[in-house]
């Protein structure tokens, strides 16, 4: 077996063994198996002995041509009705044959052939025509029997019209006569209805057999039957049975990869249709998520700026940095309050929960969820007209058992993973900066260079014996408060600054997060990409086969 057909039935075997929701492809998978099962046995017969199946309809003198090849009456035959309920296998002696519920006559002298003489296809009977259309599966040559009055049968074209380009075929006119001859007619005929015929002779059996019988010499009255004999006795050598053969595979290749890319073109543009269906829902449906979630948590600006200042608070130092806690610490008490915040509309029972949602260690706790149910709800719209437009496609609806806890985990870990991971690193990235020591040094300068020129005067009018009035501490103190203040607004100006541009930030890697394909709809994204590798092996059986 050559390379590129066992490539080819590897292919074919694969594609016969689908059972995914693609349904044109499964509804061809049980003529597939077939395919591949004849394919395999022929391969495996090229070097065996040409099976031939004499075929016609009723009366055209089947029977008598197999006698008058044989030289002998073998077959029955009957002028007035049709005898031949099972086929007459004329074989040479000592072949082994896969027919042994048929008539067997086992004494031929054409040692690379097996004659089979068929039912008439044209019978009434449905066990002839089901036993012709055995033969017919088993063959690899086909002659076709006719008389000037049944050259035009339908119902043997009926059998024989899906074997067009998959068996070799010749024609053989049985009963020639001076008066006219149908090759012409029949030839043309056969060529609008797509049949390749390879040789045609004309003949006339019964005159063959009773010269046969008699023992007279060949007569002009036989037409073309010592052709006939030539072609079945020399022409069918072992070189050109073994071309026949081959060719009967490459046939049954053609067969199926022309089936195959008739249903490939078929599904492409409704895929591709699919493909942006899906494709527009998952970024709906990442929309409608990211609008929810930057309509809440992200559209807080006092929850970053809480979120920021308390990690500020945490780290300052110096003067000014010990006030900036302790003012922080009045100042987010409302946010700390039991209930006051929630996000998505779920209650905190720890008061803080929302905004320390950008520092605290845990996203999720006590079983709250991120992903709220207007977003499923979405989710259910899309998935249900996805699943119409994929029935219409000709597709089973995908599996959506899952789909929706597989849409929520991966719509909470994105979620997560911005809050926990580049937003909240914003978050504390202003913070560092604004805790730094350099900054701390900053801003206690002023405040302590304010101390220190204070106590200079207080130390020296005292060595020099001067008192200092109520006023001057009271204005010192004044002093003191404004420069501290100044400093604190300051500095909770700059928090919020920096919790701007962290909120800012984290709103764009929300939106690259949530727009990121695979949000969503797994099994249909899953369907179209084995569909897809489906498609490239019906390609490379193409382009194997046909090109």
């Amino acid at each position: 077996m050559s390379e590129s057909i066992l490539s080819v039935l590897n292919h074919l075997e694969t594609l016969a063994a689908y059972e995914g929701p693609w349904k044109g492809l499964r509804n061809e998978t049980a003529l597939l198996q077939e395919r591949v099962a004849e394919l395999r046995a022929r391969e495996s017969r090229l070097d065996d002995v040409l099976v031939v199946a004499l075929v016609g309809g009723s009366g055209v003198g089947k029977s008598t041509l197999l006698n008058a090849i044989a030289g002998d009456q073998i077959a029955l035959t009957s002028a007035m009705r049709p005898c031949t309920t099972r086929p007459t296998v004329y074989h040479p002696p000592g072949t082994e044959l896969p027919f042994e519920e048929w008539d067997s006559v086992p004494r031929s002298a054409l040692e690379n052939l097996v004659l089979i003489d068929t039912p008439d296809s044209d019978s009434i009977v449905h066990a002839h025509r089901e036993i012709t259309l055995e033969v017919l599966r088993q063959c690899d040559l086909i002659l076709l029997c006719a008389s000037m009055e049944k050259y035009l049968d339908e119902a043997t074209w009926s059998l024989l019209r899906p074997l067009r380009g998959l068996r070799a075929m010749v024609c053989v006119e049985t009963k020639a006569s001076d008066r006219a001859s149908a090759r012409d007619h029949w030839m043309a005929r056969l060529e609008e209805q797509g049949f390749q015929i390879s040789e045609y002779f004309r003949v006339n059996a019964l005159r063959t057999l009773d010269r046969k019988l008699s023992g007279a010499p060949e007569s002009t009255e036989e037409f073309d039957f010592p052709a006939l004999d030539q072609f079945l006795a020399r022409e069918l050598s072992r070189e050109r049975i073994a071309r026949i053969k081959r060719s009967n595979v490459a046939g049954l290749l053609r067969k199926a990869a022309q089936r195959l890319d008739e249903i490939a073109a078929r599904v492409r543009p409704e895929l591709e249709r699919l493909e942006k269906e899906v494709a527009e829902a998952d970024k709906s449906l990442a929309r409608a998520s990211l609008a929810l979630a930057s309509g809440h948590l992200f559209a807080e600006s006092h929850l970053w700026a809480y979120a920021v200042g308390r990690e500020t608070s945490i780290r300052s130092k110096g003067v000014i940095g010990m006030l900036y806690r302790l003012v922080e610490a009045a100042r987010s008490l409302p946010v700390r309050l039991p209930g006051v915040l929630s996000w998505y509309g779920l209650k905190d029972a720890g008061g803080r929960r929302a905004a320390e949602l950008l520092t605290s260690q845990e996203l999720v706790r006590h079983g709250d969820r991120l992903v709220p149910d207007r977003v499923l709800d979405h989710y259910h719209t899309e998935q249900s007209e996805l699943a119409l437009a994929f029935v219409r496609a000709g597709f089973a609806a995908p599996d959506a058992s899952g789909g929706q806890a597989e849409f929520q985990q991966e719509l909470e870990r994105r979620l997560a993973g911005v809050i926990q991971g580049p937003a909240r690193e914003r978050v504390q990235s202003g913070a560092r900066v604004l805790s730094r020591w350099l900054t701390a040094i900053m801003l206690d300068a002023p405040p302590l260079a304010f101390l220190g020129y204070t106590g200079y005067l207080v130390v020296s009018k005292y060595l020099s014996a001067e008192l200092l009035g109520a006023g001057f501490l009271i204005h010192s103190a004044t002093v003191f408060a404004i420069i501290a203040g100044v400093e604190l607004v300051g500095l909770s100006f700059a928090v919020r600054f920096y919790a701007w541009l962290a909120r800012q930030g984290s709103l764009m890697d929300l939106r690259a997060a949530l727009l990121a394909p695979q949000l969503a709809f797994r099994a249909e994204k899953q369907t179209i990409q084995e569909t897809r590798a489906l498609l490239e092996r019906i390609d490379r059986v193409k382009a194997l086969v046909l090109d």
